[in-house]
């Protein structure tokens, strides 16, 4: 009898390979919130956002534009709270064109 071999959450990483001589990079990841984005931009924009392989226990890898990848300094609070009123007010900003898409086709 076989067991299934179930990742820890420290097993389950987001490495994002970067090679200077391309203007893509490859996305692996187990994130399901991560992996849904993906998901939502491939959908969007097929030809930016390429899911290259499906790998064991849900990870996924997909060629991303550089551009689309960004570091950034941490927030500091008071952005931090007058971005979560803005959410709350306005939505996400990254997920409006979905939602209006959703929408237009109900």
């Amino acid at each position: 009898m076989s067991r299934r071999y179930h990742l820890t959450l420290a097993e389950q990483e987001t490495v994002i390979l970067w090679d200077n001589e391309l203007d893509t990079a490859s996305v692996y990841t187990h994130d399901q919130r991560l992996i849904n984005k993906l998901k939502a931009l491939s959908e969007k924009y097929p030809d930016q956002y390429r899911l290259e392989r499906r790998g064991q226990q849900r990870a996924v890898t997909y060629t991303v534009p550089k551009k689309s990848i960004g570091i950034r300094p941490p927030y500091g609070e008071s952005r931090r709270q007058r971005d979560i009123e803005n959410a709350r007010k306005n939505g996400l900003p990254f997920m409006k064109p979905l939602q209006e898409e959703q929408d237009v086709e109900r």
